[in-house]
């Protein structure tokens, strides 16, 4: 019984990103503000450089810039 125990047993922390395995609850909760200020920071750059694009490369992605202004316009913590 201690083979089986020690076979399927997952690690809690740290190692189970490593072997695939889902991550905790725990780990969950303690990731989830990291994610949630990393969306954060991307949503800001991105929203930066789309700000500093001139008319041609807007017209390269097909935004205009009063839809490029407004998007640059509101908040980071606005999707």
């Amino acid at each position: 019984m201690s083979r089986f125990l020690i076979a399927t047993a997952r690690p809690m922390f740290g190692a189970s990103a490593a072997c695939g395995a889902q991550p905790s609850i725990a780990e969950r909760i303690l990731a989830a503000p990291f994610t949630v200020f990393a969306a954060w920071g991307e949503r800001l750059k991105q929203r930066t450089d789309l700000a500093e694009m001139d008319d041609r490369m807007l017209k390269d992605i097909g935004v205009s810039r009063a839809d490029a202004q407004a998007e640059a316009d509101k908040p980071f913590w606005s999707a």
